[in-house]
């Protein structure tokens, strides 16, 4: 499911910066799904899962 989540923000994104004129942007997608070691939060209260649960986003520009 979380790789599913990312990919369709990827994809999104991507057709958002087509129309602008933009297709020379990589994407990096991970999607850490039942792994707890690598969520950033427990998974014990509500809140926890919520942020378990969302997207980031890091922009990075590339080089000159």
């Amino acid at each position: 499911m979380s790789q599913d989540r990312a990919s369709k923000t990827q994809k999104i994104i991507e057709e958002a910066l087509l129309k602008a004129g933009r297709n020379n942007v990589k994407f990096e997608m991970l999607g850490y799904g039942e792994d707890i070691a690598n969520a950033p939060f427990e998974n014990n209260l509500p809140e926890e899962r919520f942020y378990n649960r969302t997207v980031i986003i890091d922009i990075i520009p590339a080089k000159p």
